[in-house]
């Protein structure tokens, strides 16, 4: 896989998210696709994530998510983001392993209000 396809199959995937775009989320995803994050902790199987993912969607009317920075580093790209969620921004790194240009796993870790 080269170097600007992965980067812009992120890209895609943050546009996706930034827009509530779940259908295009989906299209991105393995289906033994596993969602990892502070709030949901483990997540196993494109459509189980897709709920949780909805979840977050429909629970905010405000969603923003973007990109700071993106690197790669051979099969995983790294986002640095802001999230907004109403009047929460999280800062956060989602960390995403590609298989056959699709996300397999995506780690995120994100400054959680207490």
């Amino acid at each position: 896989m080269s170097l600007d396809n992965l980067k812009n199959l992120t890209k895609k995937y943050i546009q996706a998210f930034d827009n509530k775009d779940i259908n295009s989320i989906k299209a991105l995803l393995t289906e033994d696709f596993i969602l990892e994050d502070p709030v949901v902790k483990k997540v196993r199987g494109r459509d189980n994530a897709l709920k949780k993912i909805l979840e977050i969607f429909n629970g905010a009317e405000v969603l923003s998510f973007k990109a700071i920075s993106v690197f790669q580093q051979d099969n995983t790209t790294l986002i640095e983001f802001n999230l907004i969620l109403d009047d929460v921004t999280l800062k956060g790194v989602d960390i995403l392993d590609w298989e056959n240009n699709k996300i397999k796993e995506l780690r995120a870790y994100l400054d959680i209000p207490k």
